[in-house]
């Protein structure tokens, strides 16, 4: 890899603090406490034990419980009307709908009970000893959020990339003396013996996954959250992702939830709901390898009792840091009137217990719900292993082969200096000294993912074992090879801790891909650049949320970052050409590789059967076979295009362009090729790659020098 550091920031004076202004990049490592530093040398018993006096998030001037939430609901107008209809209609007595509302409320609703908080808290606490180097909290933001407290409504909203979210998230509030929310969570804890009752006595109630046709629970549950908004004393918390994030990226959010908890302000039961989007950066994921095994097609493990109780020998490894950052709440009413939407009262044909929503009020759920998800990943911390990550993924596709740890240091510190121009917010200290011990502890941490060999080469460790082998007919994706395996496990592991700097990097990327395929001297008009980057855009939807309504806002804030960095350069002529800054620009089109390899497979693969409508799960399995086959002769040159979640993405965004059509037939979900339309996608992919291969011409066999066996790490 070429070390010389062209074109850095470094080269600009100013040019960080100017992008940091646009970009409103105020944010500061210092301002992050960790909280666990005073819990060492100290009774973490008494600790949890003191008194504790948490500030409510709505002050009411009545007091309710629990239990008299669910009776309420019971009693509300609109759950009284569908348990009449459906009385009627199904010719049951209601005294029996009743009783079936009932077991339902009991199956949703939460407990709190504080002795039960306190031990689970203590528990956590010397896990998190045990296993973390600190638990580091913006002090300056949480303060923040504690100052707008009281007045409406308060909904946490935190990224979800483990199961370890949520638990943080109660601890924390303990922590800072805040009432411990309720907690959206999903029915697989509910089943967990023990756990499902540990977990509602702390504040979680439950939700299923789908309501189907369940006109009865729909109505109750949604009863339920907004009796929550409107009379709880708790924040209401809950993942707008709906799902954790195996991949460390965003996911598309869902809306279904959010629009229940803004109801009550949309029919004017509230005057204000205020929205908290948190992050929460890990070091080192706990469920890293799980999360590989399941994008290669691997099933997860049913959430048990027994099974948490097995994975406890995680506890004897090194988790490294966690990060926790709240953004600046965000105010309904503000956003409401930035809509310029107002509240329609309700009226007697159409009161506020039986309210639908208009299209412009679920067009602004669906704003703010991706405001969320911005604030979400403006807030997160980029650590050391990111940068490591990035580095090791642009080794491994220049062919350059396992990099020596001086050459690691030195890219990790000029990535740093990209990164923040680029808004992201490190921790790492300035200097060379500061960035090699960042470094070297960060590879520590990672120890079961890469190594030092005596020669000071970084190589990653085959992870993948004949251990972990499953049932072929269990698996949601093809059976692929031993070989396969080990060489895709850590590369995928890699991935996933990559992934959380590319909402930094993939508008400046996508510019560069399309700036790329031009000839060196060739200039292209900013229109020009905006389609061809908004067709990317489109095609990407599902792989890194975007919004199409920020897409103009996201492309001139990309191309602005690649002046500053000599990406692209303005001509006389008011148009836009390729910079002079190669290094960077390679190793922006080496992030997208995987992409580009996994979605053009699957637009080849749709086009192969034509017009015959295919099942979602046969089409997974084909794409997973066509690219294992094209990874072993080297057409595709990086093992993360097997990941199935990639390519379920490429079907939906396909489906969005109507390349394909989604049809439903006897309960089952079939794809549909849309020739023409797939055809005109296809053929811009495979421009794309084409002319980025021809550029730089990266090893197909990159990877298999990069990878050691755990047995010769063992002999290290």
């Amino acid at each position: 890899m070429d070390l010389v550091i062209k074109n850095s920031v470094h080269q600009y004076p100013g040019v960080k603090q100017q992008m940091n202004m646009e970009f409103e990049t105020t944010r500061s490592i210092q301002a992050f406490k960790d909280i666990l530093c005073d819990r060492y040398g100290t009774s973490d018993f008494m600790w949890m034990s003191q008194n504790w006096q948490p500030r409510l998030a709505h002050q009411h001037t009545f007091k309710t419980s629990p239990q008299k939430m669910k009776l309420d609901v019971l009693k509300c107008p609109r759950l009284q009307h569908v348990i009449e209809e459906a009385s009627e209609d199904q010719e049951v007595p209601k005294e029996q709908l009743y009783k079936t509302v009932q077991s339902i409320l009991d199956e949703i609703g939460y407990n709190r009970r504080l002795p039960v908080i306190r031990w689970l808290g203590l528990l956590l606490l010397k896990v998190l000893k045990r296993t973390c180097n600190g638990l580091y909290v913006n002090e300056t933001s949480i303060n923040r959020v504690l100052s707008v407290m009281g007045d409406n409504p308060v909904i946490f909203a935190p990224s979800h990339r483990s199961y370890g979210d949520f638990i943080l998230m109660s601890y924390i509030c303990f922590h800072y003396k805040i009432e411990i929310p309720a907690i959206a969570a999903g029915m697989d804890f509910h089943s967990m013996w023990l756990m499902g009752h540990v977990l509602r006595d702390s504040c979680a109630f439950f939700m299923r996954r789908s309501f189907g046709s369940d006109k009865l629970y729909w109505t109750a549950f949604s009863e339920y959250v907004q009796k929550l908004v409107t009379d709880g004393e708790a924040a209401i918390e809950f993942f707008i992702e709906g799902t954790r994030s195996r991949t460390a990226k965003s996911l598309m959010p869902k809306f279904g939830f959010l629009s229940m908890t803004l109801v009550p302000f949309l029919t004017g039961r509230v005057p204000d709901i205020t929205i908290v989007p948190i992050n929460i950066s890990y070091d080192r994921t706990l469920e890293e390898i799980l999360f590989a095994y399941e994008l290669l097609g691997v099933p997860k493990p049913k959430e048990s009792t027994s099974g948490l109780i097995k994975a406890l020998n995680m506890l004897n490894e090194r988790y490294g840091k966690v990060y926790v950052d709240f953004a600046e709440p965000l105010s309904v009413r503000e956003l409401f009137q930035l809509n310029g939407l107002q509240r329609s009262l309700p009226t007697p044909e159409s009161p506020q217990d039986q309210h639908t929503l208009s299209a412009n009020e679920t067009m602004f759920c669906v704003d703010v719900a991706h405001r969320v998800v911005q604030q979400q990943q403006r807030h997160s911390v980029i650590t050391a292993f990111n940068l490591i990550s990035i580095i090791l993924n642009n080794s491994v596709l220049e062919g350059s082969g396992p990099p020596l740890l001086n050459e690691v240091v030195a890219n990790v510190s000029w990535l740093k200096s990209v990164m923040e121009v680029l808004g992201a917010l490190i921790d790492i200290q300035d200097g060379p000294v500061n960035v090699e011990v960042a470094v070297k502890e960060a590879i520590a941490v990672h120890k079961s993912l890469v190594t030092l060999t005596p020669t000071n080469h970084l190589k990653l460790i085959k992870v993948h074992t004949t251990a972990h082998r499953v049932n072929p007919a269990k698996l949601k994706g093809h059976s692929m090879s031993e070989h396969t395996m080990g060489v895709a496990v850590p590369m995928v592991m890699i991935q996933h801790y990559l992934n959380p700097c590319l909402h930094y990097l993939i508008g400046p990327a996508l510019v560069t891909l399309v700036m790329w395929h031009l000839d060196d001297a060739v200039e292209i008009t900013r229109g020009d650049l905006f389609q061809n980057f908004n067709f990317l855009r489109l095609l990407f939807a599902y792989e890194f949320a975007f919004y199409a309504a920020w897409a103009e806002k996201e492309f001139d804030d990309a191309v602005k970052q690649l002046e500053m960095l000599s990406v692209v350069e303005p001509t006389k002529s008011d148009r836009l050409k390729l910079g002079n800054h190669r290094k960077l620009q390679i190793l922006l089109l080496n992030l997208l590789q995987p992409f580009l390899e996994g979605y053009l497979t699957v637009c080849q693969l749709l086009q192969q059967t034509a017009s015959d409508p295919c099942s979602e799960s046969l089409l997974l399995t084909s794409t997973q076979r066509r690219v294992e086959e094209l990874l072993g002769s080297g057409i595709i040159l990086h093992p993360y295009a097997l990941s199935l979640d990639m390519h379920s993405a490429a079907l939906q965004a396909l489906t969005a362009l109507q390349a394909v059509n989604r049809l439903k037939r006897n309960g089952m979900v079939l794809y549909q090729a849309q020739t023409r339309k797939l055809l005109e996608v296809t053929q811009k992919l495979e421009n794309l790659k084409f002319q980025s291969e021809e550029k730089f011409h990266p090893s197909s066999t990159g990877f298999r020098h990069f990878v050691i066996d755990g047995s010769q790490q063992a002999k290290l």
